[in-house]
């Protein structure tokens, strides 16, 4: 007998080479009925969008030689002219039925191996991988699992081509919660290592990026209305976009939600546990005690005030300082003596300082950076 390397979790010292046939043509089956169970009711949308090109993938586009053969039979008078083009669904439908044929194929050389054909050598032992060396009947152990695994590799796309919405042309904005990794959803997880590109800030990046597979677009005040457009085009190209940032985006990204609303007119809100929440347990605050806003939305926060609740002005990225904020807000009529309690550093360890709008314009802590673990709590005298 040839050496048999086979699966970890496959014990063949006990079963008999037939044994062994019949287990790989119930994997065989499985596998393909899980796989055109997968495929069923396949459409244009799940089957073409939303697929990253790897260098292979553009080596294979671009082999074209029964194109130039076609043409050379062409121009020689062998052929009239190139067939009519496939639809899309007409292609999905003849691939399903290839898959089909090879299928019934590979079932019917393993019904027909005899015991002695089964035990030929198949593939030799390559020392440089530690592949070892294989019989018809190895190989066909382990290649009889083959749809199966793709079968599930089928079910998960399409259940992201449905998370992403492609269809509708949404793009999808994803909170990662407060810096730890345990407050990054699952959902967001999921979607940052299937979307076509992520755009986040190089902070959110950073926590993001053990998921991403795909392209980065570092995300910054200068570049943000480049990347909204680049998005709509995108999006109607059927790529799936992705923005994400740190916190949950209704409070950290207010402004480019609004942004993306107008010009998608689609957008998919992953929520995350966000900064408000550590800011009423840092200041002792319950959420009947405080209403929330946005550095981006300073021009609310004297209305806000006027409710007799503190107010927690949220940083943001690309916001400036606390300076410029306080500036504001002063000109927006809070008066320069309010007392105020500056966060800082949230996403790590959060410090805070107690303050007032006019100690913020006048004194070096005026300086700090209004980042989206910062914020700024507005006290009643």
């Amino acid at each position: 007998m040839v050496s048999h390397g086979v699966p970890d979790d496959v014990q063949n010292e006990v079963l008999s080479p037939t044994e062994r046939q019949q287990r790989a043509l119930r994997r065989l089956d499985d596998g393909h009925a899980a796989l055109l169970s997968a495929l069923d009711g396949v459409g244009e949308a799940e089957a073409f969008l939303g697929s990253r090109w790897s260098v292979w993938e553009v080596m294979q586009h671009l082999l074209t030689e029964n194109f130039v053969q076609a043409l050379e039979e062409i121009a020689s008078g062998d052929r009239e002219m190139l067939p009519p083009f496939d639809a899309r669904e007409d292609r999905i439908a003849a691939d399903v039925a290839r898959l089909e044929a090879n299928y019934q194929r590979f079932r019917a050389l393993i019904v027909g191996l005899s015991p002695a054909q089964l035990d030929l050598p198949a593939t030799p032992y390559n020392p440089e991988n530690n592949y070892p060396a294989l019989s018809l009947l190895d190989l066909i152990e382990r290649t009889s699992g083959h749809e199966g695994n793709h079968a599930r590799q089928v079910v998960e796309t399409r259940r992201f081509v449905s998370a992403f919405r492609s269809a509708e042309r949404a793009v999808t904005v994803a909170g990662l919660g407060t810096g730890d990794l345990a407050s990054v959803p699952m959902q967001t997880r999921e979607m940052l290592a299937n979307a076509d590109y992520v755009i986040g800030s190089p902070d959110a990046l950073s926590v993001a990026r053990r998921w991403i597979r795909s392209v980065e677009l570092p995300l910054r005040a200068e570049n943000r209305a480049e990347l909204v457009n680049r998005t709509v085009r995108d999006i109607r190209a059927g790529l799936w976009s992705m923005v994400a940032t740190l916190g949950d985006p209704a409070e950290s990204m207010p402004s480019l939600l609004t942004a993306l609303d107008d010009a998608v007119g689609k957008v998919s809100v992953i929520s995350a546990p966000g900064y408000y929440r550590l800011v009423l347990e840092q200041s002792a605050l319950s959420p009947l005690d405080a209403v929330c806003s946005s550095i981006e939305r300073i021009e609310d926060v004297q209305q806000l005030a006027a409710s007799g609740r503190a107010v927690v002005v949220l940083g943001a990225d690309d916001a400036g300082t606390w300076r410029d904020a306080a500036v504001s807000l002063q000109q927006a009529g809070i008066p320069a003596d309010t007392p105020a309690d500056l966060l800082t550093n949230m996403s790590t360890k959060c410090t805070t300082a107690a303050t007032s709008l006019a100690e913020l314009i006048a004194a070096p802590l005026g300086d700090t950076d209004a980042a989206v673990d910062s914020a700024l709590v507005l006290r009643h005298h």
